[in-house]
């Protein structure tokens, strides 16, 4: 236990508490009106977190190399699952959307899971062929593993993940040393086929419609942000109180899931907001630590990306509540109501906890001179 990061792990618990807190305020009287008892969707998290740490005490202390020898196979497993959610009577459809399995009564989002095993399987690729960073393959490799992933995220349709996970791999990539020039030369197409999926999605362009002028959107596309930003403006510096929110009286669409930083911005205000960004901040930075000071291509590859991923889910949830993004349906890590976001988080955070001990206790592989 001691060589584990512990500024991480009290930083994580901190988060998942505080989300439990919040999940039960911003979802009581929806959860009520419902399911006829307010505790339905706070009863659920706390399955959920107790799975999640369950699963993310297993990846703190399972050998990681025996997890890099069956990689291919975990990545097997979850383009099978991504493939999974189209099947009728296997695959949930909600709203529209591919996106989730269902098992008995719970529903799990194979894409979560997706990018903790993508990021291991691109840092693995990376550490076997460190050598010849440069050259075609090592490169091309861990596109492709993407590709394939991004292929099965699009169809769903799940934008925001695609953005998020294209973003975390050119940075892990860039992070490793590959030549910056081909870097753009690979990232340059992705530009038109982005534009190309909200030109051609009524959906898509309606939020963007939405996001550049929500009042004028107020009654259908931008109804969510105008509701958000009503919800921190009426929060102000110390906001109304744990559980006096306003807007979560069915007024702000997904408060306990997507837009749950909102009501932490109406109830707690500035205040809370502040120290809920803090606790994420001193996370995040504890995480990077690790990775700057690994002399290993594989344990810097997997930190910074998990991490990464952590972070800009943070970023452009609050900038979504903020409207200063179009909405994305992102949920907040570990505080958003949501199994498998919550377990997947806790996953990559169990990850970076195994990492760091094999960095606190000398056996992470010197390897600085393969790092670019």
């Amino acid at each position: 236990m001691k060589d584990y990061d512990r500024g991480i792990i009290v930083a994580t618990l901190l988060l998942c508490l505080f989300g439990v807190i919040m999940v039960f305020s911003a979802s009581s009287i929806y959860a009520l009106k419902a399911y006829g008892t307010k505790y339905y969707f706070v009863e659920r998290q706390l399955v959920y977190l107790v799975l999640g740490l369950l699963a993310g005490g297993f990846a703190a202390v399972i050998n990681i190399d025996m997890v890099r020898k069956y990689v291919y196979v975990l990545y097997g497993f979850i383009i099978l699952l991504l493939i999974l959610v189209f099947v009728p009577h296997i695959g949930t459809v909600v709203s529209g959307s591919h996106r989730w399995l269902r098992l008995g009564g719970f529903t799990v989002q194979p894409s979560e899971f997706a990018k903790p095993v993508l990021i291991l399987l691109i840092a693995h690729v990376l550490e076997e062929k460190g050598q010849r960073l440069n050259s075609s393959p090592p490169v091309l490799l861990p596109l492709v593993y993407t590709v394939i992933v991004l292929l099965l995220i699009i169809k769903e349709p799940d934008f925001g993940s695609v953005v998020i996970i294209t973003t975390v791999v050119f940075a892990i990539l860039f992070l490793s040393g590959v030549n910056p020039a081909s870097l753009a030369l690979t990232f340059i197409p992705v530009i038109p086929v982005a534009v190309l999926l909200v030109m051609h999605s009524t959906y898509r362009l309606n939020r963007i419609k939405a996001f550049l002028d929500p009042w004028q959107h107020a009654q259908t596309g931008g109804f969510q942000i105008v509701q958000s930003t009503l919800a921190y403006g009426a929060g102000g510096i110390t906001g109304v109180g744990l559980g006096n929110s306003f807007e979560k009286l069915f007024y702000l669409p997904e408060a306990h899931t997507d837009f749950i930083f909102s009501v932490v911005a109406e109830e707690l205000g500035f205040i809370g907001v502040a120290a809920v960004i803090g606790v994420f901040i001193f996370l995040i930075t504890r995480a990077f630590s690790v990775a700057a000071r690994s002399g290993s291509i594989f344990t810097k590859a997997t930190v910074y990306g998990l991490t990464l991923f952590i972070a800009l889910q943070v970023i452009i949830n609050i900038a979504v509540t903020l409207g200063l993004l179009p909405t994305k349906g992102l949920t907040m890590p570990f505080i958003s109501y949501g199994g498998s976001s919550l377990t997947a988080g806790l996953i990559s955070i169990g990850i970076i906890l195994n990492l760091s001990r094999r960095v606190n206790d000398g056996s992470d592989e010197d390897d600085n001179s393969r790092w670019g």
